[in-house]
């Protein structure tokens, strides 16, 4: 790692010009691939972490140590992968959940990689692979996902994106396999590229979601969600919304236009099916 800040976003991609502004919209997009660990802060494992977002302190029962996090981050800025991958395929034979190992190791490595940026301790490059590996990290675990069969004919249906204009988008896969687990049907992905009205006119969608991380992209997310419901073939369309922008102000959510926020990457599939139902019921 190196304390020298050599390197940047790349262009094209949406950098602020200056160097302040980059520093903090890069910051805000690395936090962008911890949806979940900050938002367990506010449920249900808030209990195992401090208020400091330096602190990864183990309760008892939880497998995995703030150690184990540190030790992970340091794997991934090597110069191949070869150790990361060995020591999270060494956890998985321990026989610790897959649901475990993305939460409690791979989300919190992620944000531990954005508090080292901020710390001047590491550069871009270096977050870049280093989030690089733990997406690939994740791919690798995904498979061991256990699949919980679903009630009725057909699948529930969800459409995630992230919001127009963010790009980086851990958390938002991570999320897509947490509801591939629970017997749902997944489309859409982290590239903003598709028609979104003209995918929804089309297929049919319990749920839409979006993730949203940066304050920059805020003001298109409500025209965004207007422009789903309005085109909708399912004129119930959920929508759903996470990231860290909902966590830290509250309310932000009925202010786009959402009907619920994912306060947890875990509990998003349970969440959506409580939506849907409520949807469903007659006003």
């Amino acid at each position: 790692m190196t304390a020298s800040r050599q390197s940047g976003p790349p262009q094209g991609r949406g950098a602020a010009s200056d160097p302040a502004d980059q520093r903090l919209a890069l910051l805000s997009a690395t936090l962008s691939e911890q949806i979940i660990p900050r938002l367990l802060q506010a449920h249900t494992h808030a209990e195992g972490y401090a208020d400091d977002a330096c602190d990864y302190r183990a309760h008892a029962g939880r497998p995995i140590s703030s150690a184990d996090v540190k030790d992970l981050v340091r794997m991934v800025l090597l110069p191949d992968d070869r150790a990361a991958r060995a020591s999270v395929e060494a956890m998985r034979l321990r026989g610790i959940p897959v649901e475990t190992l993305f939460i409690d190791l791979l989300a919190l490595a992620a944000r531990h990689l954005g508090e080292l940026w901020e710390e001047d301790l590491c550069n871009f490059a270096d977050v870049t692979v280093g989030v690089g590996r733990l997406q690939q990290a994740m791919r690798d675990l995904s498979p061991g996902l256990v699949i919980r069969s679903t009630s009725g004919d057909q699948p529930r249906r969800i459409l995630l994106l992230p919001s127009p204009g963010e790009q980086h988008t851990f958390g938002l896969v991570m999320v897509g396999d947490f509801f591939r687990s629970a017997g749902w049907d997944v489309a859409g992905g982290p590239v903003m590229s598709l028609d979104i009205e003209a995918v929804v006119r089309r297929e049919w969608f319990d749920v839409v979601g979006f993730s949203l991380a940066s304050e920059v992209h805020l003001p298109r997310l409500a025209p965004a969600i207007a422009a789903v419901r309005k085109a909708s073939q399912n004129p119930r369309v959920g929508i759903l919304v996470g990231g860290p922008m909902f966590l830290r102000q509250a309310g932000l959510a009925s202010e786009v236009g959402a009907d619920a926020v994912a306060i947890n990457g875990s509990l998003a599939p349970e969440i959506a099916d409580k939506l849907v139902e409520t949807r469903a019921s007659p006003s």
